[in-house]
């Protein structure tokens, strides 16, 4: 049984329609990238999930519970949490008070043990407790936003481009975190410009084309498919971990 549906899905903002007849189905513990060139609708597709475009018609369904009508704060209780690319933290804020923000939702007696173990997840963290967000690295602030994604207890995440602008060290970190936190049982959507970097990591990937789906396999296949996948991305795929 998938845990995400989407069903004949025509989304977009305003009057204009971004994707057309999108249909995708996650499973339960997935790692999925969506990827695809720049204004393909892969950022549209993840923010329509968490409610932020507007639909026009279709479904989207999270385990058997129709999501389309709900409010963004109602779809978060749905077991969803969404990691946009940018303003995903408090840059005034500590590291730590960004934590403590986001555990206090848990509740007192939930909060102090999920703090410990944000820190025992992601050491960095615990490393920059007391450092301003604002001037942490690239790296560093997406696996803060990570982090506060994680804090929400999702079943599935959505998150939009976490290795942009960053350094070749901090993309392989920042993907073999998110292969944890899969691995522990997360159903992860991830929409990303580095092909050849997130296929080593993900279990499946998708690819949009002016707002529609045109190519969908296994990771391992769409390595394999080096011309079909270059054909729609313009770029190699080969390389290694």
């Amino acid at each position: 049984m998938s845990l995400l549906i989407i069903d004949q899905l025509n989304a977009g903002y305003g009057k204009l329609v971004v994707l057309h007849e999108v249909s995708l189905a996650v499973a339960p513990g997935q790692f999925l990238a969506i990827l695809g060139p720049n204004g393909s609708g892969k950022s549209t597709l993840v923010k329509s999930v968490f409610g932020l475009t507007n639909i026009f018609s279709g479904s989207i369904k999270m385990n058997g519970t129709e999501l389309l009508g709900l409010a963004t704060e109602t779809v978060g209780r749905h077991g969803l949490a969404y990691v946009p690319q940018r303003d995903n933290l408090f840059t005034s804020m500590t590291v730590r008070d960004n934590l403590l923000l986001a555990v206090r939702k848990l509740g007192r007696h939930r909060a102090k043990p999920a703090l410990a173990e944000t820190f025992e997840m992601f050491p960095i963290l615990k490393e920059r407790r007391q450092q301003h967000a604002g001037l942490l690295s690239g790296g560093e602030r997406q696996m803060l936003a990570i982090a506060l994604g994680w804090l929400a207890r999702p079943r599935l995440m959505l998150l939009d481009e976490p290795s942009a602008g960053l350094a070749p060290l901090f993309v392989n970190e920042i993907f073999k975190q998110l292969r944890r936190l899969c691995d522990e049982g997360i159903t992860l959507v991830v929409v990303e410009q580095n092909a050849r970097s997130i296929l080593r990591w993900c279990d499946a990937a998708t690819i949009l084309r002016q707002g529609r789906i045109v190519f969908h396999d296994t990771a391992a296949e769409t390595l394999a498919d080096e011309e079909t996948v270059k054909s729609y991305l313009g770029v190699g795929l080969q390389g290694s971990r």
